[in-house]
């Protein structure tokens, strides 16, 4: 029971960049990304979602524009996720040939998901014991560190993660399966992708612009 809440919570990284704000006056991130979540977790597929937000004070908030009802539509994950989005015109539904089921905003920025991980040895501690925990960790790396201090002007992101808890080394040990291995080369996105199909689940990654033009970035995970 544990570990499915701290599944479903989401993991905040927070960047600052520059631009202006958006806002999109529609849904919100909690309940758009449930209805994801339970369309994914019905099909058991693994995927994830880019998309752009709004920044509300210090915190970004996600806004997409009102998601249609697809309650008793039939057909696959792809097709009914693709009906619940086309209010969207700038999102895209696709499915790898891994079953991977893919969410873009198609104006959303890469720079951040391109960034190159030489190196990563998944912990075999507690901080392998959820999705969100494994992506906290691999936010750490130094090539992560390295970007936003870099491109980003902000050398230490986490100002907040909605994660209480969980922070190490106070965090409880979680009971459960863990993501293991190495990584080599690998970009932060396929780094997400690794997670995601460790614990059957989509990473979430947001863009906002606040009214002073600072951006700001939030990088989450949900379990099915």
């Amino acid at each position: 029971m544990y570990v499915g809440w701290q599944n479903a919570m989401a993991l905040i990284l927070f960047l600052v960049g520059s631009c202006l704000s958006q806002y999109k006056n529609g849904f919100d991130q909690t309940v758009a990304e449930l209805r994801v979540q339970e369309i994914l977790s019905s099909a058991q597929l693994s995927g994830s979602l880019e998309y752009w937000g709004f920044c509300d004070g210090s915190k970004p908030r996600a806004e997409f524009p009102r998601l249609r009802s697809v309650s008793g539509h039939e057909g696959s994950a792809r097709d009914v996720l693709r009906e619940m989005f086309a209010e969207d015109t700038k999102m895209q539904v696709t499915q790898d040939s891994d079953g991977r089921i893919r969410m873009v905003e198609t104006d959303v920025p890469k720079d951040f998901l391109e960034v190159k991980i030489h190196h990563f040895s998944f912990p075999r501690d507690y901080r392998s014991g959820s999705g969100s925990m494994a992506v906290y960790t691999l936010l750490n790396t130094p090539e992560v560190i390295e970007f936003m201090t870099r491109n980003i002007g902000r050398g230490v992101p986490w100002e907040g993660w909605g994660m209480p808890g969980q922070i190490p080394p106070y965090g409880p040990r979680v009971i459960g399966p863990r993501v293991i291995g190495e990584l080599n080369d690998v970009t932060v996105a396929r780094a997400l992708d690794y997670i995601a199909h460790a614990f059957t689940g989509f990473w979430t990654y947001q863009n906002c612009y606040t009214a002073e033009g600072a951006r700001k970035i939030s990088v989450g995970f949900r379990g099915n």
